[in-house]
């Protein structure tokens, strides 16, 4: 059965999760990181990296429009 897509909240929330593993206690990144990560979270990583993919011939346009003044 496929899982629909990540919502971007979804996403970012991988990524800070991802991220947060990767940080030591005081809170400094840390220098070498082993993650083990599910293979849910690897599916998620392709589609993540495949919307980005294709969002970037957009970039421009979307940059301007999240960028523009209200």
């Amino acid at each position: 059965m496929l899982r629909e897509p990540l919502s971007m909240l979804a996403q970012s929330e991988l990524i800070d999760a991802l991220v947060g593993r990767c940080v030591m206690h005081g809170g400094e990144a840390a220098g070498e990181t082993l993650l083990v990560i599910d293979h849910d979270d690897v599916d998620d990583l392709v589609h993540l990296a495949n919307r980005l993919r294709r969002l970037a011939l957009f970039e421009d346009r979307i940059r301007a429009m999240v960028m523009a003044p209200p």
